[in-house]
């Protein structure tokens, strides 16, 4: 929302505030769901059954298409080719992008410009700040960007919601004053039939009103970041309740899903979670399937998953775009760390499932013998009286946990907790626990399990 139109938002009665979502909800829906969405819906469906063969025929043709394209227009592929003495006819198939070399978030902040034609009006322009701040405007056509919707309906409606179901959102948009404790904590868009809560508003007090909601709209699906799913589980727990509703599915994204977080959230609602991975960037898409495995689709981007020196199964993510003219990105570093199906060190070999996204490089922990270590979440294991917690890596050889306990006046296991992450980092790591009230969001209410103080010249110790 423009600063104008927030202000008129929250100035405005509850009822308008619902009339202006709904608004909004039915200009995104024209946006989103109108004219070759429908074509592209359908292409999308058809790609769960292609063979391998299939796949990998029309991705080559579709590389082929963009690299021509890179070549003939986009300023800064046209010098990088010039360097390396490629042409598009030198890269015909995913196997063939090995010959480009990796291109870091660094650069296309730095020279994001170069990434555009200068001729192709964008459909739409993601703005994204990023972990730096550095802002960075991403140009994107209407084929990805409805492509994009296409395949998160794809995904629900696999899983048994239908779309236009009764949703349930929760997630980092603000929907009323962080001061304003009164309810209703929720607005609907009719649009979408989808009621957006505040995940900023939930509390012991309020929670009743969240539960009373929720009842009376029985949603058949509740979509969101993972770490405000559980938050409202937890208050389910607290207060030795349960829903008066059965979601048919749970649907995350946006954030790193802890198994911690899985087993409170499928306990309490009695649903199955289907995480999804997006980007900002729109260069990927991997949906989880019932056997836990996220499919990666075929058609918006070839993924690659890049070896560690430690691992042949886990790397970092890098995507090339397929479809995104308005500013192509070739084997683009994510920033993400991924756990592929299979064990190998061909960095040539395109991926179609991943077993999981570990998170992101600087969601990890680094010990003082050298070693990155991720999905630390198992070091609850064992442990009780937990609502959430986070890591925070201070120094080489120091990490403080931040606990917000379940329940305020049991007892925490915190020798539990110190052995647990000691017998992942090694005993040379030291370790404190903090009791919290609560642990902050970022800007765009995103939960961070793991967050590093660490500058660049301790991480190269």
């Amino acid at each position: 929302m423009t600063a104008i139109s927030e202000k008129l938002y929250f100035a405005s009665p509850v009822r308008l505030q619902n009339m202006l979502v709904s608004a909004m909800g039915y200009k995104l829906y024209q946006k989103r769901y109108t004219g070759i969405y429908h074509n592209l819906r359908e292409l999308v469906r058809e790609s769960r059954e292609w063979s391998e063969a299939k796949q990998t025929d029309y991705q080559s043709e579709q590389l082929h298409t963009m690299v021509k394209h890179c070549r003939e227009n986009i300023p800064y592929y046209q010098s990088l080719f010039a360097e390396y003495g490629l042409h598009e006819n030198d890269i015909t198939s995913p196997t063939d992008l090995i010959k480009l070399p990796v291109l870091s978030k660094k650069t296309l902040r730095e020279r994001g410009r170069e990434f555009r034609t200068g001729r192709e009006t964008p459909f739409i322009i993601q703005r994204t700040s990023g972990s730096t701040g550095t802002p960075l405007s991403l140009h994107v056509n209407e084929r990805t960007y409805k492509l994009a919707m296409a395949l998160l309906v794809d995904h629900e409606e696999f899983h048994g919601v239908p779309f236009g179901a009764r949703r349930a959102t929760f997630a980092g948009r603000m929907i009323q004053r962080p001061e304003n404790m009164n309810p209703p904590f929720a607005r609907f868009n009719r649009a979408e039939n989808q009621r957006l809560y505040s995940s900023y508003h939930l509390n012991q007090t309020t929670f009743p009103h969240y539960q009373r909601d929720l009842d009376r709209f029985q949603p058949l699906e509740i979509i969101g970041y993972p770490s405000a799913i559980s938050d409202l589980a937890n208050h389910y727990q607290q207060s030795n309740s349960k829903p008066n509703f059965r979601p048919k599915a749970i649907i995350t994204n946006s954030e790193t899903l802890l198994e911690w977080q899985r087993e409170r959230i499928e306990s309490v609602f009695q649903a199955p979670i289907f995480d999804y991975y997006g980007t900002a960037e729109y260069v990927l898409f991997a949906g989880q399937g019932l056997n836990g495995l996220y499919k990666i689709n075929p058609i918006i981007s070839i993924t690659e998953i890049l070896p560690t020196d430690e691992s042949t199964t886990t790397g970092s993510v890098v995507a090339t775009s397929l479809t995104n003219t308005c500013m192509p990105l070739l084997r683009y570093n994510l920033g993400d760390v991924a756990t592929r199906t299979t064990s190998t060190r061909d960095a040539q070999t395109s991926v179609s499932y991943l077993k999981s996204i570990t998170g992101r490089v600087d969601d990890y922990v680094l010990t003082p013998d050298g070693r990155r270590i991720g999905r630390l979440d198992h070091i609850f294991k064992g442990t009780s009286n937990i609502s959430e917690a986070q890591i925070v890596q201070d120094s080489i050889d120091h990490c403080k946990v931040i606990v917000v306990k379940q329940n305020k006046n049991a007892s925490l296991n915190s020798s539990e907790i110190i052995k647990n992450l000691k017998l992942r980092a090694g005993e040379k790591m030291k370790i404190d626990i903090e009791v919290s009230h609560s642990i902050p969001r970022n800007r765009n209410g995103k939960f961070r399990s793991v967050i590093s103080l660490l500058n660049e010249n301790e991480e190269c110790l």
